[in-house]
């Protein structure tokens, strides 16, 4: 299995209330089969939430290819089909805080393109966050 891949059509998740506040307004992220709606995300992200504890599974990160990943299913902008990413704790804390390095940010680029799919598709991938090098343009601010 590739470690950045479109979810089989059968396994596409129906709407869930985020597991931290509720809100079940729409098909939010999922991290390790949980959904997380983007305030909870933010709040993971600045410390400002009780930390994510989840396993690791023996598949390598799609970002470093080192194996001990966490899956991020994520929904592209206009599609109902979800996208699944193995990605290792470290890069899993980037993707969410949209700081990931620019060899990390060029090799999840590289791969969606291999499955069709523009950077500009994926939320926290978005040319609003990263420039065309892969430096972060907007990071999530660390609370002190």
């Amino acid at each position: 299995m590739d470690s950045l891949r479109i979810a089989p059509s059968q396994s596409r998740p129906k709407v869930a209330a985020c597991c931290r506040c509720q809100s079940a307004k729409r098909n939010w992220d999922r991290i390790a089969g949980k959904a997380y709606c983007p305030e909870c995300q933010e709040q993971l992200v600045v410390g400002a939430a009780e930390p994510l504890t989840e396993p690791t599974e023996k598949k390598p990160c799609a970002a470093c290819g080192r194996l001990g990943s966490v899956c991020f299913l994520t929904f592209p902008l206009q599609s109902n089909t979800p996208l699944e990413i193995d990605l290792c704790p470290e890069h899993l804390r980037a993707l969410l805080g949209r700081r990931l390095g620019p060899y990390a940010f060029h090799q999840l680029r590289r791969r969606l393109h291999l499955l069709g799919l523009g950077c500009e598709l994926i939320f926290l991938l978005h040319e609003a966050f990263y420039d065309e090098q892969g430096r972060a343009l907007q990071p999530a601010l660390d609370l002190d």
